[in-house]
């Protein structure tokens, strides 16, 4: 059984632990365990359970309507938002089939029939992003096995390789080019190798690094290569700091360089030095990959 500290629960729901210790003392919400220590510590269903209270209240339900609200009533309001708001439903109704199977012929065929339809980048933002998040409400709901997500991810992700390795490779020219990385512990790979298809696509000189960096491998790529700007995209966070602390360690770090962030913990950034942009939605990250290189951040 795998346990979780209130800091981790922190990072994974974006609920600030003393929030979190304010609901548990006011309305009961998922009571801790503790250690001998008297440190609290969350199970796997003690997680699963602040997501779900988590994605409600950031759709904008009042907590204390949530409280009032029993386990099933909770899974039903979820249900019921996982079922709506599909502008593709024929599309998002076989790719959930073909996850739930595990059947990677239909999961292709109608990728590749979205793609045909839309083109790769509307079918990313139209199609897989808001699949992805049914699919993860689904795994809150406990109507999907990690491995059934597991499973869906991994072809989308090959998907976005493939048309990766298809494009023309631009010419780097180490000091004018973009380190592109996820930061240490981060394993979300699919948003980040959106990110490097948009940019090679429309011509942007990139080095791709990955997920789950070390600062220590940053800083040593850096010293030997005079890269122009880093770009680093955020999901969960595991790295000891907040957003805010690790956009303001890489612009302290490198103030010659321009230091671009991206992804949904972005939006908890108040302020930028002024050699950092923050891209706080998908709509900016395409904006921004599609001008002339140097162009939005000159």
């Amino acid at each position: 059984m795998q346990l979780f500290s209130i800091r981790d629960v922190e990072r994974l729901s974006g609920i600030k632990a003393h929030t979190l210790r304010m609901w548990e003392s006011r309305y009961g919400l998922v009571l801790p365990h503790r250690k001998e220590s008297q440190h609290r510590f969350y199970t796997n269903d003690d997680l699963r359970r602040i997501l779900r209270i988590s994605w409600l209240y950031h759709q904008g339900y009042k907590i204390s309507h949530i409280a009032s609200l029993s386990e099933e009533a909770i899974a039903q309001m979820i249900d019921k938002e996982v079922r709506s708001g599909v502008f593709f439903v024929e599309q998002m109704t076989d790719l959930l089939q073909a996850s739930r199977d595990m059947n990677a012929a239909l999961f292709d065929s109608t990728l590749l029939s979205a793609i045909l339809q839309l083109g790769l980048e509307r079918a990313v933002v139209h199609v897989l992003y808001p699949f992805l998040e049914k699919i993860g409400l689904l795994w809150m709901n406990e109507e999907l096995q990690p491995a059934q997500e597991h499973f869906a991810s991994n072809l989308i992700r090959h998907l976005l390789i493939r048309h990766i390795n298809e494009l023309p490779m631009v010419k780097t020219n180490h000091q004018h080019c973009i380190l592109l990385f996820g930061p240490e512990e981060e394993f979300h790979e699919i948003p980040l190798l959106f990110t490097y298809y948009l940019l090679r696509k429309n011509g942007y000189p990139t080095i791709y690094l990955g997920t789950n960096v070390a600062e220590a491998t940053v800083e040593e790529y850096c010293k030997s290569k005079d890269i122009l700007q880093l770009h680093y995209h955020q999901l969960t966070n595991f790295t000891r700091m907040d957003a805010q602390e690790y956009l303001d360690m890489w612009s302290h770090r490198f103030p010659n360089k321009q230091i671009v962030a991206s992804g949904p913990l972005v939006q908890y950034i108040q302020h930028t030095a002024p050699n950092a942009w923050c891209l706080k939605s998908l709509q900016d990250l395409l904006h921004y990959c599609r001008q002339p290189f140097g162009g939005v951040l000159a």
